[in-house]
């Protein structure tokens, strides 16, 4: 075997080929790799670029607010845009990509920020496959090419809180409506030990780690504090022994719309990672659910509506003024980075 052959096999098995761009095609595995306190251990001599494929698990604006905001105050990112990306097969693990607007209202450069017309121009970008205008959706294969940043226990594809176009991320279009992955069936104490805590292994094999940013089924749980349901808040599940979970509710229609689900239910969504602060980051873990379509037994949104009316606005299979109303509640609003886009 040539030597030059040789060497290209080599890469290939490591799973990392540098592109003709300079980024470097890595699995998500190999891209959330941690030290033993939770750190990115891939963040410390990482390329420059790289590029990781997978399944979109998410539509960006059921889980944070795309609107433009210039308003300068401490953290406040205003706009904000976020997907996660699944790996498939056996890449066992998944990646978030997030961007904001004033990136100078936390860490950052002063004067970093997005006007409100580049904010909107930028995730119109993000919305679109460059190739053929194809507006990205939950269940899509795509193709992510950018730089990246350790944050609150997860590797994350960004701009580095810079609004430079070096630093921009491009997603781009592999296969449309390939569909969401089925979600892995786990139960609470597959994520949490006997004493309540967050089940952390560095090696990324068992507990929260290994299912980060993946999608799960969390089963036979109820909801501890119904009191808490609505869009954006966070609610607690608990499982017959005890052992809870927190879950980071969704800004979506169908969570302000139906009512909280009782008894005993299973729970669909994203495990992700938010422990701010320093080191160690082995806490901070949480489900998303991002939206709920109101059906009893199941906290997420199944994706399979029954009736279609046109003007059925709150899908309960009849059309009357209590879809007018909530039609008139948002007249004249829109999507920021899917209206008016210049695609």
């Amino acid at each position: 075997m040539k030597k030059a052959n040789l060497a290209v096999m080599l890469l290939l098995i490591a799973g990392a080929v540098t592109a003709t761009n300079g980024a470097t095609a890595v699995t998500h595995w190999q891209f959330q790799a941690i030290h033993s306190d939770g750190s990115s251990s891939f963040d410390d001599s990482g390329p420059w670029q790289v590029i990781l494929e997978g399944i979109v698990l998410n539509n960006p604006e059921e889980f944070l607010d795309p609107t433009p905001d210039p308003t300068i105050a401490p953290w406040f990112m205003g706009g904000q845009w976020q997907i996660y990306i699944q790996g498939e097969g056996t890449d066992h693990a998944g990646t978030a990509c997030w961007m904001g607007q004033n990136y100078s209202n936390g860490p950052g450069d002063p004067g970093n920020n997005y006007t409100n017309q580049q904010w909107l121009s930028e995730i119109c970008r993000l919305n679109h496959d460059p190739n053929t205008g194809y507006v990205f959706r939950a269940g899509d294969r795509v193709r992510v090419t950018g730089t990246y940043m350790f944050y609150a226990g997860k590797l994350n594809i960004n701009e580095m809180h810079e609004i430079d176009p070096d630093f921009d991320f491009t997603v781009e279009l592999i296969k449309p409506a390939v569909g969401l992955p089925q979600p892995e069936e786990i139960r609470i104490s597959d994520l949490k030990n006997t004493s309540n805590n967050f089940i952390f292994d560095p090696s990324r094999l068992t507990g929260c780690e290994y299912y980060q940013s993946r999608l799960v089924r969390v089963q036979d749980v109820n909801i501890v504090d119904p009191q808490n349901w609505g869009p954006n808040n966070t609610i607690s599940i608990r499982d017959a022994n005890g052992l809870t979970f927190p879950v980071k509710l969704g800004i979506e229609k169908g969570i302000a719309r139906y009512d909280c689900p009782t008894g005993q239910i299973d729970a669909i969504g994203i495990l992700d990672q938010e422990k701010t602060g320093s080191p160690p980051y082995n806490a901070g873990y949480r489900f998303l659910v991002l939206n709920y379509d109101g059906n009893g037994l199941v906290l997420g949104d199944t994706g399979h509506p029954r009736g279609n009316l046109p003007g059925d606005i709150n899908k309960d299979y009849y059309v009357n003024f209590t879809d007018f109303a909530e039609m008139a509640e948002n007249w004249l609003e829109d999507r920021a980075g899917l209206y008016s886009c210049s695609q």
